[in-house]
């Protein structure tokens, strides 16, 4: 059996020889570049201990530099699963969505009925570039300088033009020899509605030619010259040559283009003329045709190489394709699998920008371009907001929701980290600080740790960090009640030493996502820790003394809150009593008001400390609280 050598393209070109191969061996982590499509592992044919077994997905080859052996995807399935060449093509051709011939894999008469669509397609091509040079071209050039693109653009990017005439087209290739039939199937011609004649696919139109991995025609798009016309922009119907959902404009030329700027990855625009102004620009792009981002096109991109960049247009139309897109993505998100989002300015598009501000602003627009988990976490706190704790739990959960739709599992705990955390922090910040009461006379419950105000933060700023916040925190730690019952006060506590900052930071993490991480511990706290790259912080929990038990009944919680109320509360009180006696002294009868209920205040917490037997609170040898 014999398949065309354009079908066996078409399998190969929609098919990740890296995703089949990765399902079935281990990559080495050290010799791999995922974000190139260059990876390595043992090779599976033969023993070995080192990696020899390479694999490159932007090509669709691999080969084992050990034992010899080498091929495509097709050549792979043989050797590791014994099928036969047929079934090799059959298993993948299911999965690219690529149709076979039901009877006959040689099939003569629909590889030559393919070859007389591919000419149709090219014959079109030619005549609509003769179409755009002609005297009927006037208005199709005009425009088109008027957009900066001369007959030097005309050829490099293939424009051309189809005259307002029902059936210039056909007339024209029915003279070549052509039959109505494969102008039709071809999809230059479209059938008339009701049994009439069949008329032009494009008239009046500007034209881009569509070409598949190889560089043949296979469709055109068509951006009307008419104001009033009922759609700006129409392509190719679908046809054997076109599915409009898994092609990409200009996926060759880009391809081409990124081996030699040896960028990150494609770029993805929204048109072809922005991917026509990012081309000009020196960045090698691409575009859908007509359609949204589909799975098979966003594979493409992957197969590529590195990281594609999806840059929408600054409407609401880009911003909603952006978050399709987004979505698409999540769940194949993995190393060496990932995008990035980035949004031209309101009410402009690439091509505007380019012809406004030129390559350096379009090199700026995709530099500044931001990653999934970004564009993930903002959308959703726009979505949701953290106003209200019913919109920070919202917020929460449709993060998680997204995360868990990510397939691979280490990608998943990547970001669950990380958006997490970055959730957390953002809902802390948004929680307003603890301050004195201000007026009033209500006094706080017994046990209730005394607010921090906005004196106490001046207070921690102006002086060194005092060994009692490490050891706050060192309590939190090892000692489970005082985190469930002060992990308010604890994250307002205001802490300017680095190190233990990110500590403070990472414990508070864990305590909020206690429930999928499990036990909050030193290991779990310098585990978090090592992921964010605080390996400092890590370096500061190494040196505590090993936590003990406290002592049999102890009131462990009564005395970290005397801790706290001696070492935090009561300085920044008494500062801000000098400050108020000052200024009533000076006459201001708000401050003296304030002086007054603050004193009470004060009195209260000096109650609560002698009740916690403030002046007996010590720090042991080991670093535990005794009494």
């Amino acid at each position: 059996m014999r398949f065309t050598d354009t079908l066996l393209r078409q399998v190969r070109d929609r098919v990740s020889i890296a995703d089949y191969a990765g399902k079935r061996m281990t990559w080495n982590k050290q010799k791999s570049r995922p974000s190139a499509g260059d990876y390595w592992a043992c090779c599976p044919f033969h023993q070995e201990k080192s990696p020899s077994f390479h694999v490159l997905d932007n090509k669709g080859l691999f080969k084992c530099f050990g034992c010899g052996e080498k091929g495509d995807v097709f050549t792979l399935a043989m050797k590791l699963e014994g099928l036969s060449f047929p079934e090799a093509v059959e298993k993948f051709a299911e999965i690219a969505g690529v149709q076979l011939p039901k009877d006959d894999y040689d099939n003569r008469g629909e590889n030559d009925q393919r070859k007389r669509l591919y000419a149709v397609a090219a014959s079109a091509a030619k005549l609509f570039s003769a179409a755009l040079r002609s005297s009927g071209g006037a208005d199709a050039r005009k425009y088109l300088q008027g957009r900066g693109f001369g007959p030097e653009e005309w050829e490099r990017f293939s424009i051309g033009f189809a005259p307002d005439e029902w059936s210039w087209a056909i007339d024209k290739l029915k003279a070549e020899g052509f039959t109505i039939e494969e102008i039709v199937q071809a999809g230059v011609a479209r059938q008339g509605e009701d049994d009439k004649r069949a008329i032009d696919t494009f008239r009046g139109r500007i034209t881009f030619e569509i070409t598949d991995t190889a560089g043949k025609v296979i469709g055109f798009g068509g951006r009307a010259l008419a104001k009033d016309a009922k759609a700006k922009y129409i392509n190719s119907p679908e046809t054997p040559l076109y599915s409009k959902s898994r092609v990409l404009y200009r996926l060759k030329q880009a391809r081409e283009l990124l081996a030699k700027t040896k960028a990150d990855g494609l770029v993805l625009g929204e048109g072809y003329l922005d991917v026509i102004a990012f081309e000009r620009a020196g960045i090698a792009a691409v575009a859908p045709c007509g359609t949204a981002l589909t799975e098979e096109q966003l594979q493409l991109l992957w197969r590529s190489g590195g990281a594609p960049v999806l840059c929408l247009d600054g409407d609401s139309a880009g911003q909603r394709a952006a978050e399709r897109a987004l979505d698409l993505a999540i769940p194949h998100l993995a190393p060496g699998r990932t995008i990035r989002l980035a949004h031209a300015p309101k009410g402009e598009d690439p091509d505007d920008i380019y012809r406004r501000a030129g390559a350096e602003a379009l090199s700026a627009l995709i530099d500044a371009a931001v990653p999934a988990s970004d564009a993930l976490f903002e959308r959703e706190k726009l979505r949701h907001g953290i106003e209200t704790p019913e919109a920070q739990a919202a917020f929460q959960a449709a993060l998680k929701e997204a995360i868990g739709r990510i397939g691979d599992r280490e990608t998943s705990r990547a970001f669950f980290s990380d958006l997490m955390s970055r959730a957390n922090a953002t809902i802390r910040a948004q929680r307003p600080a603890f301050a004195p009461n201000q007026g009033g006379g209500q006094f706080r419950r017994k046990g209730e740790p005394a607010p921090a105000t906005a004196e106490l933060k001046a207070h921690a700023t102006s002086h060194p960090p005092r060994p009692a916040a490490e050891l706050f925190l060192r309590a939190a730690v090892d000692l489970p009640q005082i985190l469930a019952s002060y992990g308010n006060w604890i994250e307002r506590l205001h802490i300017t030493d680095p190190d233990l900052e990110a500590i403070r930071e990472a414990l508070l993490a864990l305590a909020d996502d206690h429930e999928e991480l499990g036990a909050i511990d030193r290991a779990a706290l310098s585990l978090h820790l090592t992921r964010s790259g605080q390996d400092r912080a890590v370096a500061r929990i190494s040196r505590w003394p090993k936590a003990k038990p406290p002592p049999e009944g102890a009131d462990v919680g009564a005395e970290w809150l005397a801790l706290a109320t001696r070492e935090v509360v009561a300085p920044a009180i008494r500062e801000e009593l000098a400050e108020l006696r000052q200024a009533a002294a000076d006459g201001d009868d708000t401050a003296f008001a304030r002086f007054q209920a603050l004193s009470r205040e004060a009195r209260d917490i000096e109650a609560r400390a002698r009740e916690a037997k403030l002046d007996d609170v010590q720090e042991d040898d080991a670093g535990g609280l005794v009494a």
